[in-house]
């Protein structure tokens, strides 16, 4: 079953989100796996979730290309996030299983010819 969560960005845009509504059963019964309230509260936090996951795989990688001896002239890394309701925000094992899939590239900015005359 699909369920939506509502957040808002930094500038109080609202974003919905697609997620699947997991369900927990026990005794021959099927119910929720959270409640309404404890879902709406892990909801209002995956939009800075995935902010911030994007932040930490940015930052890996940043921190990893400036610590090689040679840097390369451009890099790029793709990866996608998923948002569950429970466990809030993760890179996805596949892009298919994420609702936000990033792309982030990296270029060696050259020097101006007039400032190295300088």
């Amino acid at each position: 079953m699909t369920d939506y969560i509502e957040t808002k960005t930094g500038d109080g845009t609202p974003v919905r989100i697609e997620v699947e509504a997991i369900q927990k059963s026990g005794a021959g019964f099927a119910h929720p796996a959270t409640s309404a309230e404890a879902a709406d509260k892990a909801a209002k936090d995956a939009y800075n979730q995935v902010l911030g996951t994007i932040r930490a795989c940015a930052n890996g990688v940043i921190e990893t290309l400036q610590g090689l001896d040679a840097a390369p002239n451009s890099a790029s890394i793709d990866f996608a996030i998923k948002i569950d309701a429970e466990a809030g925000a993760m890179v996805a094992k596949s892009v298919g299983d994420a609702q936000f899939k990033v792309s982030l590239s990296w270029k060696q900015v050259e020097p101006d010819k007039e400032e190295e005359e300088e």
